[in-house]
């Protein structure tokens, strides 16, 4: 089992940026925990494009693409006023999952390659 650890909010923004740049075009999985509902798979395989912290306006994006002819689409998730991110990489490796808390308590969980297992 990985080791989960929080992201401090002051290094969201570079922390994310660094993420983004080591997992461009990876395969990713985004699912919203909106209890009591049962979670809600918003995408699923995936090309990463970005993950970012909006400082000023206090927002975590992360966007994904779908291929295929002509132009890709885009998909766009925003976590207005989030108050946690978690990470399942102790190390400086690049994490599998991320979770961003809102603070409208809903939970986005991003699972890139892979599917692990995340308890955090």
């Amino acid at each position: 089992m990985q080791s989960t650890r929080e992201l401090v909010p002051e290094s969201w923004s570079e922390r994310l940026e660094a993420i983004s740049e080591d997992l461009l075009n990876e395969s990713v999985s985004i699912e919203i925990i909106d209890s009591p509902n049962p979670p809600m798979i918003e995408a699923e395989h995936l090309a990463l494009q970005v993950l970012s912290y909006d400082r000023r306006n206090d927002a975590f994006e992360v966007a994904a693409a779908q291929g295929g002819s002509g132009m890709p689409s885009v998909l766009r998730h925003f976590v207005d006023h989030p108050t946690r991110i978690a990470v399942d990489s102790g190390t400086s490796l690049a994490p599998t999952t991320i979770v961003v808390d809102g603070r409208d308590g809903v939970r986005t969980v991003i699972r890139i390659g892979r599917d692990p297992v995340f308890t955090g």
